[in-house]
């Protein structure tokens, strides 16, 4: 996985994929992929304090 990436937009994060939403991250955050599955992106943010899915960023 990579190291670090910066959001180009703006992504909803969810609990689950396709669950509920839990959070909104603006464009330029810094997030740390832990998994990938399918079309989701599992990621953290906050120094890995926050946790959740957003839609694989292209």
């Amino acid at each position: 996985m990579e190291d670090k990436i910066i959001l180009e937009k703006t992504y909803y994060v969810h609990l689950k994929e396709n669950g509920e939403i839990c959070n909104r991250l603006p464009a330029g955050t810094h997030v740390h992929p832990i998994k990938r599955k399918n079309d989701w992106l599992r990621i953290t943010w906050r120094s890995g304090k926050k946790k959740g899915w957003i839609q694989r960023p292209e």
